[in-house]
């Protein structure tokens, strides 16, 4: 997360360990505008508690003083993949998961699960559908990189779905905010993924049944590169803060279970 944050919020830290015995070890990168903290309202810790190792990235959104891209994006990850001993499942959400698809050729990564995520052609067609069908929503979206805290009220209502209470998604947005202009705008246009007959990781797509933001044909779309069926799952784009978090959190330990079958 920025420097800047509204009182009574801490910064978060680079990188969260939650140990455990097992492997292999999850990297879980954050979507936009977001910070380590959506993996850590339970969904790291409820990993870890079922045998597997859990590492959570921070992003920083600046680097020398200067905004990030999504290249900047990627060598922070890259970093802490080579400080493992082990295989690493990548584990990405959003813009976070754009981030993991660049990095599946790296030796250590086993294989990614990658939860409504940016599609590798960009999110320009989506940005488009978003600007045509809701351009309240897109104009919100587009404003990702303001300070965190600032967003607007209503905005909650077309991150989360109704299963949400409306304080506990206030409560999430006022952490919401402060990405890298920079990173939104590479976001926006093709990006140097693999193709799956390329990297031949293994691959889990997840999309949300009720994401406003990344529609379903992107979902599919994702799957598709990489050779793969795409599921959806009850919930709005932020997945890990839904309700039903549990239950994405549990298909993603029964697929990096088969992994190792």
């Amino acid at each position: 997360m920025p420097d800047a944050l509204p009182p009574g919020l801490a910064p978060c830290p680079p990188l969260r360990r939650f140990p455990a015995a097992g492997a292999p070890t999850l990297l879980f990168l954050h979507g936009a505008g977001c910070g380590g903290w959506v993996w850590e309202e339970g969904f790291a810790a409820h990993c870890a508690a079922a045998g597997l190792p859990a590492l959570v990235l921070n992003l920083a959104q600046t680097t020398q003083g200067q905004s990030a891209g999504l290249t900047d994006y990627v060598a922070q990850a890259r970093a802490v993949l080579a400080e493992q001993e082990g295989p690493v499942v990548l584990v990405g959400h959003s813009l976070g998961a754009l981030v993991a698809q660049r990095l599946l050729l790296e030796p250590a990564v086993r294989g990614a699960a990658l939860l409504a995520p940016v599609p590798p052609e960009g999110l320009w067609l989506c940005s488009a559908r978003l600007a045509l069908t809701d351009p309240a929503l897109w104009s919100e979206a587009a404003r990702m990189d303001q300070p965190v805290g600032t967003a607007p009220a209503e905005l909650a209502r077309s991150l989360f779905s109704a299963g949400v209470p409306e304080a506990e998604a206030q409560r999430f947005l006022r952490r919401m905010g402060g990405e890298s202009r920079r990173a939104l705008l590479e976001a926006q246009w093709p990006q140097p993924v693999p193709h799956g007959w390329l990297h031949r990781r293994p691959v889990l797509v997840l999309g949300a049944s009720e994401d406003r933001l990344i529609d379903p044909d992107a979902v599919q779309r994702c799957a598709l590169w990489h050779g793969v069926g795409a599921e959806f799952l009850p919930g709005g784009h932020l997945l890990m803060l839904e309700p039903g978090w549990k239950d994405v959190a549990g298909r993603l330990l029964c697929w990096v279970k088969s992994l190792g079958e």
